[in-house]
Parts: C-alpha cells; sequence; structure tokens
C-alpha cells in the first residue's frame, strides 16, 4: 500500500484547509485567550519542583496572577518548603491540612480560587526513580475531578528560556474541552513580546481507524477507507476551531500551523527521554532546552476517547503538558 510522505501530506493539508477557507463556513470569531487571576503551585519535595516553581514564576510574571504555594505531601507537617518558596517567588502560602495529597490539592484548589494548578508528576516521586511510564494516583483523581486545567509537569529539563515558547494543542476526536483548550493554548502564545508559536495537530486514532474500515469494509467488501479520507473528515470538522485560531494569531501576533498525524506518527509527543525505541530499541538522548514544547491537550469526560489518550500522552511524553478539562462537568 502506497504510504506518502509527510511533506505529502502536509502539502494535502494545505490545499485542503484552502479550500473549506473558500468555502461558506459562516462567520467565525477569533479564539479569545483565557484569563485568569490566580494559580496553584503545588510542591512535593521531587526533583521535578524545580522546573514547577519556574512554570510557576514565568506564569506570575506573564499574566501578572497570583500565587498560591501548597506544600501537599502526607504526614508532614511543617510547611517551611512552601513558606520557602512562596516567598521567593512573590506569592502567599497556603496552610498544612490533613488528609491524602490529592484531597489538599483539591482543597487548595478550592481556598485560592485558582484558574489554573501546577502538579508534578509522579506526585511525590521522582521520574527517574519509578520509571517513565508511572503517572501516580494523584494526577489520575486531578484529572477526573479537577475544576481547573492541571499543568502536569515531568521530567526536568534545562529551561534557560521560555518554557512555553512552542505550544502545541493536541486534539482527538470531536471533543468539547477543544474550545476550552484553544483559549488556553492562544493565551500562552500570545503572553510574550515575540516568537511564540501555536500548533494545532489533530490526531486520527488507529483504533478508530480501523474499526471504521472494518465496518465499512463489512457493508462493501470493495469498499476503500484510506487514513486519508479519515484526516480530510477530521480536518472538517475542526474548520471553524482552524480559522478561529488563525485569526486569533494574526491579531495577537504569534506564528500558526496546522497538521493532521496518525497516532503512530507522532514526532513531537515523544516518549520519556529514559524509553527505548520501540523499533531500534536505543536509548535516546530527548529533547535539549528549547526543544521542549509545551502540550495542550482538551479533556473531555464522560467516556471519551481522550481520556486515554490524554493518560497515554502523559506516560510517554518527555514534555509538560497542560490539561484542559471539559468546562460544566467539574466538580
Amino acid at each position: 500500500m502506497f504510504e506518502p510522505t509527510q511533506r505529502d501530506v502536509d502539502h494535502d493539508v494545505g490545499v485542503f484547509m484552502k479550500m473549506f477557507e473558500r468555502a461558506q463556513v459562516g462567520e467565525v470569531a477569533p479564539v479569545v485567550p483565557a484569563r485568569f487571576q490566580s494559580a496553584l503551585l503545588v510542591l512535593d519535595g521531587s526533583s521535578q519542583d524545580d522546573l514547577s516553581i519556574r512554570f510557576a514564576r514565568l506564569l506570575k510574571e506573564s499574566f501578572g496572577c497570583r500565587l498560591s504555594v501548597l506544600d501537599a505531601r502526607e504526614n508532614i507537617s511543617a510547611n517551611d518548603l512552601a513558606e520557602q518558596v512562596a516567598g521567593s517567588l512573590g506569592g502567599s502560602p497556603l496552610p498544612k491540612s490533613s488528609g491524602d495529597d490529592f484531597t489538599q490539592i483539591l482543597e487548595g484548589i478550592g481556598a485560592c480560587a485558582c484558574g489554573v494548578v501546577v502538579v508534578p508528576c509522579p506526585f511525590g516521586r521522582d521520574l527517574q526513580a519509578v520509571g517513565p511510564d508511572s503517572t501516580g494516583t494523584v494526577i489520575d483523581v486531578l484529572l477526573s475531578r479537577s475544576p481547573v486545567p492541571v499543568l502536569v509537569v515531568r521530567k526536568p529539563y534545562a529551561a534557560d528560556g521560555g518554557l512555553y515558547d512552542r505550544v502545541q494543542l493536541v486534539l482527538i476526536g470531536e471533543n468539547e474541552a477543544a474550545p476550552a483548550a484553544a483559549a488556553w493554548a492562544a493565551a500562552f502564545a500570545s503572553s510574550a513580546p515575540s516568537g511564540h508559536a501555536v500548533q494545532l495537530r489533530l490526531i486520527l486514532e488507529e483504533e478508530f481507524y480501523e474499526n471504521i474500515r472494518d465496518l465499512m469494509q463489512a457493508v462493501d467488501p470493495h469498499v476503500d477507507v484510506t487514513p486519508e479520507s479519515l484526516e480530510q473528515a477530521l480536518l472538517q470538522t475542526h474548520v471553524r476551531l482552524h480559522v478561529a485560531l488563525e485569526k486569533c494569531a494574526a491579531e495577537h501576533g504569534f506564528r500558526y500551523d496546522l497538521s493532521v498525524r496518525r497516532e503512530r506518527e507522532l514526532p513531537d509527543q515523544a516518549r520519556s527521554t529514559d524509553a527505548p525505541d520501540a523499533q531500534t530499541g536505543e536509548t535516546s538522548s530527548g529533547p535539549t532546552a528549547g526543544e521542549h514544547p509545551l502540550l495542550v491537550l482538551a479533556l473531555e469526560r464522560s467516556d471519551h476517547l481522550s481520556q486515554g489518550h490524554v493518560h497515554d500522552t502523559i506516560r510517554r511524553s518527555a514534555h509538560s503538558l497542560l490539561i484542559v478539562p471539559t468546562t460544566g462537568d467539574q466538580c
């Protein structure tokens, strides 16, 4: 079977989107970047804390938001860590409370009325010690119950420059959380003076493609269901979001592009840098400073395929991720 090169696919995407831009898609308003007044930094004493602190500092500087700091470790009564970090960031430490670590975080989100929470993953453990496939109970609970987006900090990496110079908005299937995720991606991209970029990545899930192909061929064995045909359908589904992001980019001065990827062709959603390549068995050194995009993932709760995709991406990613949940079904 003919396998198109990535250049072929990107060219076809461009041609297809130009067709839609010429079509009547109705009036589309630009994406309005998300705004928030408060952020919560959660500490766990792990090696991920340093990168979490850098994210929190940049959030405060970029958005002018209030910053609260919480040490959510269980069985730790002293609050020295939170007080020290809050003092260095010009933020406010939240008092220690008893209970599970995820309970403390959820209570902290409510106490400071934050718009985003920064959490290390896996919580309370160095990623290098437990392995790249671990996410932990805290992240599982927050993905199910957090009323605000969760900025998940994974493997520590050098970040001398901006932490979100390149933002990738990754969507799989039709997703009710997509507009909110786009607003957050635009917020990060528009918060810097220049040079930032948003890349919209539409993901064609392998299992979805295979199921549709098998279903159609069960009705007509001669029907030709190609990944390219489903990619075009995926583009059609997201054309209004594409146009809205284009307008937002022009209005706020950041770069923007769009592409479609099959799930097995995700060059920028690298595995954790300690993981061996599935084909060669070799361990990659992973992205270096400046090569880490911030991944923004839309999470539609209520039995949606994005749930498995979000969990899998967190496990495989060496990058930090902003998980934006569906508006309206939060705790």
